[in-house]
């Protein structure tokens, strides 16, 4: 596959991906999705300790939610418009993605924890790990396309 073929697909792709995000987005804000299952910190009912981190934790899990939302539309939009995906940006985004699905995931579990006693790890932070092996991989590849570019 050449260069060309390969950025077209990447900006294909990374279109449809960015309307998917922003649809999925408006569906899930009117109700469309059934609903999870809701965990409320009642600060009467645990110490001071607890609640400053079950607040703590959840002011984690808020950010990281908006962070991941900004993070992924800044880098779907980067990638439809970018000639080639090999850059810092792009690299930069990647890896601040795959560690906000990290944070997001420890701050959850603890908040969890602290409001039901409930051990509940999912796989975001499994996600985490890959984009940030991806980013290095990405790092990797803008080297390598400043090799080329300089080699022609």
């Amino acid at each position: 596959m050449d260069k060309k073929q390969l950025s077209r697909k990447i900006k294909c792709i990374s279109h449809i991906s960015l309307i998917a995000m922003v649809v999925y987005v408006v569906l899930d804000t009117f109700g469309f999705f059934p609903a999870k299952r809701s965990y409320e910190l009642n600060f009467s009912e645990h110490s001071l300790p607890e609640n400053i981190i079950g607040g703590i934790s959840m002011a984690a899990v808020v950010f990281c939610a908006v962070a991941e939302f900004v993070s992924a539309f800044m880098l779907l939009n980067d990638l439809s418009k970018k000639r080639t995906p090999f850059t810092l940006r792009i690299c930069n985004l990647l890896r601040n993605l795959g560690v906000y699905f990290i944070i997001d995931e420890i701050a959850s579990a603890v908040f969890v924890f602290i409001v039901s006693r409930e051990i509940r790890i999912e796989l975001f932070w499994f996600a985490g790990l890959v984009l940030y092996a991806f980013s290095l991989v990405f790092r990797h590849g803008k080297r390598l396309q400043k090799q080329s570019d300089e080699t022609l």
